[in-house]
């Protein structure tokens, strides 16, 4: 095989012969294929003697440290090689070179989405592999050839066990390249993952009891303010069990799960809020006053707000909080109730927690927390 060589080299190439020069015989097994690449070489030629071997031959002259007598070479870098084969046979210095070809093994980045048992894949930057096709193993005894330009493929699983699903990006010269594997579990079940219960487990964190019988993958997502929902970043697969959740425990906190597939249908569960425990008062405070559990703002004169019925008091603050925890109401005057609006919109009907700061003349000041119904 020739090889043109730039002018500005010092010495010839001696891969390109020169008139009258005897050319050796080199072979070399396998000439393609990936790394880590085996070769093995030989030559040609019988009674051929002092073999020596180049085996990342750049051009121009030859260096000792260069030269090896050894017919087997690993290459651990991708590249395009040439491999020099210098030998004697029958008194004349023989010259033979050959190419190999050692492709990377880079693990192809696949994208999956699914929808109960059925999955869709895809690997997105193909193109930075230089694949000539994908082979996907889907684990369940079936495989799929995938083109190295746009590979994507739509799989329906049978069953509900787990599966682990291998991308091979494949060289076709060579049968080689890297794999990317992939845990997946099918969901016969339509049912969404729920929380059946929010409690405590110590400070700053909750726990919330997951079912989840289908054992679909989900996210756990937490009502902001705003009114909008913050997925966390884990993805969790337990079936029935508990999920710990950072979270303020002073306050009212809820949560919703997120099916990770791309069903559209029934893909959040239903929100289920924390609420915090009022606190006991001290033993020695002075709780004689009466805080209503409803109040019904319909103007029918009975019921119509919402405020503390005690005598005597030297100093008082309500604070209301609709379920996200946001201020909804203060008073700071006992002729202050709340009568279920915020800004003058009248708000739904439900539970809202309270805060009741009080001090009676001559008494220690009291705090009192709960939650009201508001019926409409």
């Amino acid at each position: 095989m020739l090889f043109a060589v730039p002018a500005v080299l010092a010495q010839p190439d001696q891969c390109t012969p020169a008139a009258g020069t005897f050319t050796g015989s080199l072979y070399v097994t396998p000439g393609i294929g990936c790394v880590p690449l085996r070769v093995k070489t030989a030559s040609g030629l019988k009674d051929a003697r002092n073999i020596r071997y180049v085996y990342d031959y750049q051009g121009g002259a030859v260096r000792p440290a260069q030269i090896t007598t050894d017919s087997v070479y690993t290459y651990r870098l991708p590249g395009l090689y040439r491999i020099l084969q210098l030998s004697e046979h029958e008194g004349r210095q023989l010259v033979a070179c050959s190419i190999v070809q050692v492709y990377d093994t880079l693990p192809p980045e696949v994208s999956v989405q699914s929808c109960g048992n059925r999955v869709s894949l895809s690997i997105p930057n193909a193109a930075r592999y230089q694949y000539d096709f994908y082979r996907v193993d889907w684990g369940d005894g079936r495989t799929d050839s995938l083109d190295g330009l746009r590979p994507s493929a739509v799989h329906r699983f049978t069953g509900d066990d787990r599966r682990v699903i291998a991308v091979q990006g494949v060289h076709k010269y060579g049968n080689c390249g890297g794999t990317t594997r992939l845990s997946f579990r099918p969901s016969t079940s339509g049912q969404v993952p729920e929380i059946a219960a929010v409690s405590r487990v110590g400070a700053g964190e909750l726990a919330l009891q997951i079912r989840n019988p289908g054992g679909r993958a989900f996210r756990v997502e937490q009502r902001l303010p705003g009114g909008s929902f913050r997925a966390g970043a884990e993805i969790f697969e337990i079936e029935n069990g508990a999920v710990r959740f950072p979270a303020e425990v002073a306050q009212v906190v809820c949560f919703r799960l997120s099916s990770v597939d791309t069903c559209s249908v029934n893909r959040y569960s239903p929100e289920v809020c924390y609420v915090p425990p009022a606190p006991e008062p001290p033993a020695s405070a002075d709780s004689a006053f009466f805080v209503p559990d409803a109040f019904s703002p319909n103007g029918d004169g009975i019921n119509d707000r919402f405020a503390p019925l005690a005598e005597g008091i030297s100093a008082y603050r309500l604070t209301v909080f609709n379920r996200w925890g946001e201020v909804v109401f203060r008073a700071t005057e006992t002729s202050d109730g709340w009568d279920g609006t915020r800004q003058g919109i009248a708000l739904p009907a439900g539970s809202y927690a309270y805060r009741l700061e009080i001090t009676r003349v001559g008494k220690r000041p009291l705090e009192k927390r709960g939650s009201v119904l508001l019926v409409r």
